[in-house]
C-alpha cells in the first residue's frame, strides 16, 4: 500500500501528460489561423467574381434596354447566364473550390449577385470545425431605360466631295443608326440635319420671313438662311411680330436652292423609322458652301420641344437624354450677323460658340467631329463646342470617321456601375 501511495503522489512527468492533453486544442487554434487566412483569400476572390459578374449582367441590361415585358424577360435571362458564366470562370481560375452557383436577382433597377462557398479546413477539424463559409455580395445599379434623342448635324458642303468624304461620313452615320436600332429600338429617335450654305427643311410658314398672307400653320419646304442675332444663338421660337426671330429663305425658284431638293438634302426630324433615315442618307449629295452656324442652330431646334419642330420630349423628362453630333470638314464660309452687329464669317463663328455654350447649359450633350480639318481655328472652335474633351474628335483618313461614330455610340449607350 505504501508503494501505491508513493506512485500516486509522484508528480514526475506531469508536464508531458498535460502537454499531451493540450496538444489537440493548441494545434486546432494555432493552425486555425491558416484556415482563416485561406478563407479570407477565397472571400476576396469571391468578391471579385461577384463584382465582375454583376457588371457583366448590368452591361447587358443597359445595352439592350426595353419597356416591353416579354423582351425584358429575355434580356434578363441573357444577363443571368452571362453573370453565372463570369462568376464560375473567375472562381475556377483561382482553384479555390467549385462552390454553388451564384444567386442572381433583379430588384428595383439593381442587379444583385451573391455567392457562398464552403472552404474545407485543414487544422480546425481537430476541434470539430470541418469547414468555413466564404460569402460575397455585389450590386450594380442599372438606371431606368434612357430615351435617346440624337440630332446628327452633318456637313454636305461641296468640299465633302473631296476623296468622297461624304460617302464615308454617310456610311459611318448609317452604321450608327443601325446599331441604335439593334440595341434600343423602343428607346431612341434620331434626326438628320444636312447642312451646307442653306438648310433645306419643312417649317410652318409662319416661322419663315416674307410669307405674309400665307396660312401660318401650312408647312413650307424651303432653303433656310441664318436668323438675326441674338435669335440665331438661341432655341427661341419664332415670333409673329419680330422679323429677326423668323428664318429668311433663299429664293426657292433659283438654282442655288433647287439643288437641295435635287441632292436630297432635306432635314429629317426625330424619328424611330430607322430604315427611312438610312435610305435618305444614302441619297444625299454635297453642294455649295459651309454654314456651320445654321446647321448647329437647326440641330438644336430639332432637339427642342417647341416650334418649329415638335417631336422632341421636354427637357424636364427624367429619362430623356438629348445628344447633338456636329461634323464638318472645314471652316465657316457663310457670313452671319454676330453679337456686335457686324456680319462676317468670324461673327458667325462667335455665334456658333455661343450656341454650343447655350446647348450645353440646357443639358444637350454636344459631340463635335473635325473631319480632315487642318485649320487650327476650326479645330479650336469645334473643341470648345464639345461638351467635354472626350466629346471632341479629329478623324483623319479613310476609316477613322467610322471609328469615331462607333466610339460615340459606345459613350452614349453604356452606363452601368457598381453601387455596392
Amino acid at each position: 500500500m505504501k508503494r501505491w501511495r508513493n506512485i500516486w503522489s509522484d508528480q514526475g512527468g506531469n508536464t508531458a501528460v498535460m502537454f499531451g492533453l493540450a496538444i489537440v486544442p493548441i494545434v486546432g487554434l494555432s493552425g486555425g489561423a491558416v484556415d482563416f487566412s485561406r478563407r479570407a483569400h477565397v472571400r476576396v476572390e469571391m468578391q471579385s467574381a461577384a463584382d465582375t459578374a454583376a457588371l457583366a449582367a448590368g452591361r447587358i441590361l443597359q445595352s439592350r434596354p426595353t419597356t416591353d415585358a416579354a423582351k425584358l424577360a429575355l434580356v434578363k435571362e441573357d444577363a443571368r447566364e452571362a453573370a453565372e458564366n463570369v462568376f464560375r470562370a473567375a472562381l475556377a481560375n483561382t482553384g479555390d473550390g467549385d462552390g454553388p452557383m451564384p444567386t442572381i436577382e433583379f430588384v428595383d433597377g439593381v442587379v444583385r449577385v451573391s455567392g457562398d462557398v464552403t472552404v474545407p479546413t485543414s487544422f480546425l477539424g481537430v476541434i470539430g470545425i470541418s469547414s468555413l463559409q466564404a460569402k460575397a455580395l455585389a450590386e450594380v445599379a442599372v438606371p431606368d431605360p434612357t430615351f435617346l434623342e440624337v440630332a446628327m448635324v452633318l456637313d454636305f458642303s461641296g468640299s465633302m466631295q473631296d476623296a468622297e468624304k461624304y460617302v464615308r461620313m454617310a456610311a459611318a452615320a448609317t452604321d450608327f443608326i443601325e446599331r441604335m436600332e439593334a440595341s434600343r429600338p423602343d428607346l431612341a429617335k434620331i434626326a438628320v440635319v444636312p447642312f451646307s450654305e442653306f438648310v433645306y427643311a419643312a417649317l410652318p410658314t409662319g416661322n419663315i420671313r416674307d410669307t405674309a398672307g400665307a396660312d401660318a400653320n401650312v408647312p413650307l419646304t424651303t432653303c433656310l438662311m441664318n436668323r438675326g442675332y441674338p435669335y440665331s444663338a438661341t432655341e427661341e421660337q419664332p415670333l409673329a411680330n419680330v422679323a429677326g426671330s423668323r428664318w429668311p429663305q433663299s429664293d426657292p425658284n433659283q438654282a442655288a436652292c433647287l439643288q437641295y431638293a435635287t441632292n436630297s438634302l432635306r432635314v429629317l426630324d426625330l424619328t424611330s423609322d430607322f430604315d427611312s433615315l438610312t435610305a435618305s442618307l444614302s441619297a444625299m449629295r454635297p453642294t455649295r458652301l459651309t454654314n456651320i452656324t445654321l446647321g448647329a442652330e437647326i440641330g438644336w431646334h430639332v432637339l427642342s420641344p417647341g416650334e418649329p419642330f415638335d417631336s422632341a420630349r421636354p427637357y424636364s423628362d427624367p429619362v430623356a437624354r438629348k445628344i447633338l453630333i456636329l461634323l464638318t470638314d472645314g471652316m465657316q464660309t457663310v457670313a452671319a450677323e454676330g453679337p456686335d452687329g457686324s456680319t462676317s464669317t468670324q461673327a458667325a463663328d462667335e455665334v456658333t460658340a455661343e450656341l454650343c455654350d447655350s446647348m450645353d447649359s440646357t443639358g444637350v450633350d454636344v459631340f463635335t467631329i473635325a473631319y480632315d480639318v487642318t485649320d487650327e481655328g476650326v479645330r479650336s472652335l469645334l473643341a470648345g463646342c464639345a461638351s467635354s474633351a472626350g466629346n471632341y474628335y479629329e478623324p483623319i483618313g479613310a476609316n477613322s470617321v467610322a471609328t469615331v461614330f462607333e466610339d460615340i455610340f459606345a459613350q452614349i449607350t453604356e452606363s452601368a456601375w457598381l453601387s455596392r
